[in-house]
């Protein structure tokens, strides 16, 4: 028997003796396993992978003109399987407890002002360093309806722990109020 190079099935050579049941069987137990191995049980792991979702959906927050505010969430997570957000010691800080590569989404909606002008920017921050160079995403404010600001990216946590922010800054002509903010974080 002999085995292939990239995945390691085995196979008969020419001068094996012919035994199909057995060839086959060992084929098919091979590529079983590789399947195992290799899809099922990393699929069933990425099922319960490190995610946490911190919302705030009661109060506001007031964001004042020409200052970086770090957004707030409310006391408890939405979802956190590995104890990323404890709002008893922070309501601003997802401290990452696991390394790898993380999809991270925010966004925070400005109530309207009534008022044209200015332009707000929703920010990404880590204790690491920027995320990203930074990420984040910046619109027009809107006068007549509110403004929702989102963003996405990926970021490596090679260190652990690693505290990640999202903060908010505008210029327009007055203060303006975040009703809602949420960051959520899965380990992909």
């Amino acid at each position: 028997m002999a085995n292939t190079v990239n995945r390691n099935y085995p196979y008969p050579e020419y001068t094996n003796v012919a035994d199909f049941p057995a060839q086959v069987q060992a084929f098919a137990t091979a590529v079983d396993t590789d399947l195992a191995n290799n899809l099922r049980d990393p699929a069933l792991l990425a099922l319960d992978a490190p995610s946490v979702r911190a919302f705030r959906g009661t109060g506001t927050q007031n964001i004042p003109t020409g200052v970086n505010t770090t957004l707030q969430y409310d006391l408890l997570p939405t979802y956190d399987n590995d104890n990323m957000y404890d709002g008893t010691v922070s309501l601003t800080n997802i401290t990452v407890q696991t390394p790898g590569v993380y999809l991270i989404t925010g966004s925070v909606n400005l109530a309207q002002t009534g008022v044209a002008g200015g332009s707000a920017a929703l920010i990404v921050m880590s204790s690491g360093g920027v995320v990203q160079n930074p990420v984040g995403d910046s619109r027009e404010i809107d006068n007549d309806k509110p403004t929702s600001i989102s963003c996405t990216t990926l970021h490596n946590v090679a260190v652990v722990p690693e505290t990640i922010t999202m903060f908010v800054r505008h210029n327009h002509a007055g203060a303006l109020t975040a009703s809602i903010a949420q960051i959520t974080m899965t380990r992909i």
